[in-house]
């Protein structure tokens, strides 16, 4: 295609327009308009569109762009997609850029014919009485475009040939089959035809399924210029909108399943045309932000992990997979056309997670008994416990099973994963990471330091008592140096009476040890500086108590997500409240993201702190 054009569009678009048929827009100034961005969730308006220039601009999330950008990005779509799509809103004929292009052009044609001839033999044959047999209604059967194949060998050759469509045509768009010795015949016959069309609505080829009992049952357009089977989602021109919306998308094996699930209310169906889903058909899922994937393959539990099995786990780690067991182990058309919708409804909410199946299938592999079984289940999911995002719900989901079903301890566990680049594991590293209830946790090992260090010098016990209360955060948590500190005000500063209670208390070895080393230090050693030590101490307990506070917080969001999973995936779910929900776990993410961005500071203010205290 011509520059000249693309510039043509560009001038000839109306931005305003565009944007304004899924923004309310607003004037905003001179030659801008404003509105809730389509882009992210947000409650007040931060999307502008600057009219006059022909751009826009989100300050919330920084989406920026023309109008190709728009179409791109709402649409799920290329650049030459773009193109063309504004190219026939405003007018403007795009050439075909190569003779290629212009191939797969004459293709659509040449299948647009093929789609006729099949739609007028649907009337009055098998076809038609089998698919209303199934329970489709003719509005849905219309719809969809479904059409018949007659049982000849020549039939759709012939019609071709009196509209002036060569068969060498026919062959390179699939249509027809060449024998051996050279003979052209039709790929498709005594068959109920289904068009298969891209995201785009473009019709690509078609599947044709037997009414009788020869084999294949299903038989597909082969591989053309325009068919690419790993590519297609059937089903997805009229899916897509309802993915976009929910952020979930149900996967089916059957075109059948496809159809019946859209007629029975569930628009977010496509069929993956093949047995699992492929890397690519994933790829044009996650451009409409698809989050939630579910598998509808089989019907027992065995079929689910078969099919979570063979999925790819780059699959896996971009979305939140589900298999789903579907009712009375029949296809989803037959349950959702034989009166069960809500029964399949309800399946949707069940089944075999992905990630708890990934973290079974090692599991089984070792004994996750021993620290050295634990040592391998470690090394075998550390790439899938390494968040993808900031936030990523996949990573997270499997290290709850991590730190719940092999007894470790969460904060080891991230400490480990942080640092994994330098570090491999051995059985007495993971044995490091395990649980130990009765152990005395890191900040009260240090307050009970703390405390031995201000009973070294008793006279100034009371002065370095409230310096330590003064500089402990308001987390609410309980803390030794509060309880040290009503200790000392019980006995009015009697550090005798004040050391002989403390003895009595869990953890008191701690401040006696501290006490004895400074009792029999020789008298040639330096001097110990008590107040710089005493300093870092408490600095150190000061971070400990804000991380604990953080994590909790953490676990209420983390408990909150799950709370908005439950009722984004429930289908009866009203259009309002999934928004409100969608617009709580993007407003989760910005804290996630606020929260890192913390911590990366944080750890770069301790580092550059450690260079200097090296350098002195």
């Amino acid at each position: 295609m011509s520059d000249d054009a693309k510039e043509q569009i560009r001038a000839r678009v109306d931005l305003a327009q565009l944007i304004g048929e899924q923004v309310v827009l607003k004037p905003a100034g001179r030659g801008q308009l404003k509105g809730l961005c389509p882009f992210h969730a947000e409650k007040t308006p931060s999307f502008h569109v600057h009219v006059d220039r022909g751009f826009f601009y989100c300050f919330g999330c920084g989406a920026k762009g023309d109008a190709f950008d728009y179409v791109m990005r709402t649409r799920g779509v290329g650049f030459v997609e773009a193109l063309t799509m504004l190219g026939e809103r405003t007018g403007i004929a795009v050439e075909p850029a190569s003779p290629r292009q212009g191939r797969r052009r004459d293709l659509q044609e040449v299948n647009a014919l093929a789609l006729a001839f099949f739609r007028q033999h649907l009337d009055g044959g098998p076809a038609l009485a089998y698919l209303e047999g199934r329970g489709l209604t003719r509005a849905t059967i219309d719809a969809w475009e479904l059409g018949f194949a007659p049982d000849a060998w020549d039939a759709l050759l012939k019609h071709a040939l009196t509209k002036g469509v060569r068969d060498d045509d026919l062959i390179a768009a699939g249509l027809l089959v060449e024998s051996d010795r050279g003979r052209r015949y039709d790929r498709f016959r005594d068959r109920v035809i289904f068009p298969i069309r891209d995201g785009l609505g473009r019709l690509l080829g078609f599947a044709g399924r037997v009414l009788g009992d020869a084999l294949p049952k299903y038989l597909n357009t082969p591989e053309t210029d325009l068919f690419k089977k790993s590519e297609l989602l059937y089903g997805l021109d009229r899916a897509r909108a309802a993915i976009r919306a929910s952020g979930e998308v149900v996967v089916v094996e059957g075109y059948m399943d496809v159809i019946a699930l859209h007629q029975e209310g569930f628009p977010n169906a496509v069929a993956a045309l093949g047995a699992t889903l492929t890397t690519e058909q994933a790829e044009v899922l996650a451009r409409l932000d698809a989050r939630r994937v579910l598998l509808a393959f089989d019907a027992d539990e065995a079929g689910q992990r078969a099919v979570l099995g063979g999925l790819d786990q780059s699959v896996g780690r971009r979305f939140l997979v589900q298999a789903v067991s579907v009712p009375d182990a029949k296809d989803p058309a037959d349950v959702v056309l034989s009166g069960q919708r809500e029964a399949f409804a309800a399946a949707l909410r069940t089944g075999v997670s992905e990630v708890a199946f990934r973290f079974e299938r090692v599991v089984r592999q070792h004994d996750a008994t021993t620290d050295e079984g634990r040592r391998a289940v470690l090394e075998a999911l550390a790439s899938a416990l390494q968040p993808r995002d900031v936030f990523d719900p996949v990573a997270s989901e499997l290290r709850r099973l991590v730190v719940d079903h092999l007894g470790l301890d969460g904060e080891r566990l991230d400490a480990w994963l942080a640092a994994r680049r330098p570090r491999r594991l051995d059985a007495t590293a993971v044995a490091g990471m395990r649980r130990r209830s009765s152990e005395l946790t890191p900040v009260r090992v240090l307050e009970l330091e703390a405390i031995g260090l201000m009973l070294l010098e008793p006279e100034r016990l009371r002065e370095r008592v409230q310096a330590s209360l003064a500089m402990l955060p308001e987390t609410g948590d309980a803390s030794e140096l509060v309880t040290f500190a009503e200790t000392c005000e019980r006995h009015r500063y009697d550090d005798a009476a004040v050391v002989a209670s403390l003895n009595a208390r869990d953890g008191s070895e701690r401040v006696l040890e501290r006490i004895l080393a400074h009792a029999t230090r020789d008298a040639s050693e330096r001097p110990l500086d008590v107040d710089r030590r005493l300093e870092q101490q408490l600095s150190r307990i000061r971070e400990l108590h804000l991380a604990t506070a953080q994590a909790r917080r953490q676990e209420r969001l983390m408990t909150r997500w799950d709370e908005l999973r439950r009722v984004i995936e429930d289908p009866s779910t009203p259009a309002d409240a999934l928004r409100e929900a969608y617009g709580e776990l993007a407003a989760i993410r910005d804290v996630q993201v606020a929260r890192e961005g913390e911590r990366q500071l944080q750890r770069g203010g301790r580092q550059r702190a450690d260079q200097r205290r090296r350098g002195s």
